[in-house]
């Protein structure tokens, strides 16, 4: 009998082994990825994060912010670009949402996607989960609702899922509406930071920015506070201690072009990563240029390290939406600008692919600007809309499409980017 209930136990097992992985994934995505994150779309959701800005709002009052389901859904997109998830959307009635996300899995012989459903219902002091299916296979809701809930208490050991998740007082969803109040506090955006540095950047890649952002420290303090240095200057023997450091290129080049960008972001790398100070911002003591120009290589560094740090495409929208947002109420439309926006993204794809040993060994050997960059102080800029419009017509129009195209092909024949 014990030998019966054995092997009946261990069938049951394979069966599920083998039946599970068939009612989980399938063959289709229940949410078709979103299309090419556009200028618009990023414009947009830095437009919606201005109006709720919470660092201007007072502290510790009752705020709210209102969503239609259209807005939920755009801003749901910009996560999926961020998070490199396949598919994500809501669809909101009066006391409900419904949550429906698609992944993809590794190529295996069951399905390429795992599809999830969640309808969430409100409930005092938050949500609770009404209905989860995975895949084909349902689960009891009073089973996901309880996992949900053995989730967030053990979340709620650490501190900063603790406070954000106090800061939240109520979510109402209304026919194709949401709202969520919240009480803001000033330490939050900086508890966050830190977190979020914490969760998406490995120990060992934390280690190795702060080794180059000591480094860059290092040979800037015996400048002058407050003057100007070529980037060439301090590349150069970034660069060459990433040679001599003999480890990944692709990971020392990441590593070495984030710690750039975050100084002269006025990001203290030392601050974010393991310090314990109200603020991580930290202004530049000695300023970067590059063609006699700081703007230069804030573009250039910056858009390199977004390149490495969260995809090239991201990173040209980014920064085709800080010209036109000069364009309109700043110092107007620059493509010498676009041109050093579009030569860091290269830079950083080249700089983390195959090309990472070899573009390593030339920042190593860059002795002047042109090193780094091409000189394009000869093309347009600050142009206030009126002027850009008359010159070039809508941007990715015909005559602004050959400006970008002489930028690109000019990088094109320069030796660090092509």
């Amino acid at each position: 009998m014990k030998r019966f209930i054995g092997w009946s136990v261990l069938f049951a097992v394979l069966a599920g082994v083998t039946v599970l992985p068939w009612l989980l994934l399938d063959s289709a995505p229940a949410i078709e990825p979103p299309a090419e994150l556009r200028r618009t779309e990023l414009a947009w959701v830095k437009a919606l994060f201005l109006k709720h800005d919470p660092r201007q709002q007072p502290p510790d009052v009752i705020h709210s912010i209102q969503l239609d389901e259209d807005e939920l859904n755009r801003l749901l997109n910009y996560a999926v670009e961020l998070r490199q998830v396949s598919g994500i959307a809501a669809e909101l009635t009066p006391g409900t949402a419904t949550l429906t996300a698609t992944l993809a899995v590794p190529r295996n012989p069951f399905g390429r996607y795992l599809n999830l459903t969640a309808e969430v219902a409100e409930a005092p002091g938050g949500i609770r989960i009404q209905h989860l299916q995975l895949g084909s296979l349902p689960l009891p809701s009073v089973l996901a609702d309880g996992m949900a809930r053995l989730v967030h208490r053990w979340l709620r050991r650490d501190e900063t899922y603790a406070t954000l998740s106090d800061a939240f007082s109520r979510v109402n969803f209304g026919e194709n509406q949401a709202t969520l109040d919240y009480r803001w506090r000033p330490e939050l955006l900086t508890r966050l930071e830190r977190k979020s540095a914490e969760l998406l950047i490995a120990p060992e890649h934390q280690a190795r920015m702060l080794n180059y952002a000591g480094q860059l420290d290092a040979l800037l303090k015996h400048h002058p506070r407050d003057s100007t240095v070529p980037l060439a200057s301090v590349v150069a023997p970034l660069f060459a201690h990433a040679q001599a450091s003999g480890g990944d290129a692709a990971e020392e080049n990441r590593a070495a072009l984030t710690a750039l960008a975050a100084y002269l972001s006025g990001i203290s790398l030392p601050r974010l990563l393991e310090g314990d100070s109200p603020s991580i911002r930290r202004a530049p003591r000695v300023l970067l240029s590059l063609h006699g120009r700081r703007d230069f290589a804030e573009h250039f560094m910056i858009s390199a390290a977004l390149a490495v740090n969260g995809g090239s495409r991201l990173a040209n929208a980014i920064g085709l939406v800080k010209e036109e947002e000069d364009a309109t109420r700043g110092s107007g439309f620059s493509f010498t600008d676009v041109a050093a926006n579009r030569a860091g993204v290269r830079l950083g794809e080249r700089a983390t692919g195959e090309a990472a040993l070899r573009v390593q060994r030339m920042l190593a050997a860059a002795r002047s600007d042109t090193d780094l960059l091409p000189d394009f102080r000869d093309l347009p800029e600050y142009m206030p809309e009126p002027e850009f419009d008359r010159r070039f017509g809508p941007v990715d129009g015909p005559r602004y499409r050959q400006i970008v195209d002489s930028i690109d092909a000019r990088l094109a024949a320069h030796p660090l980017v092509r």
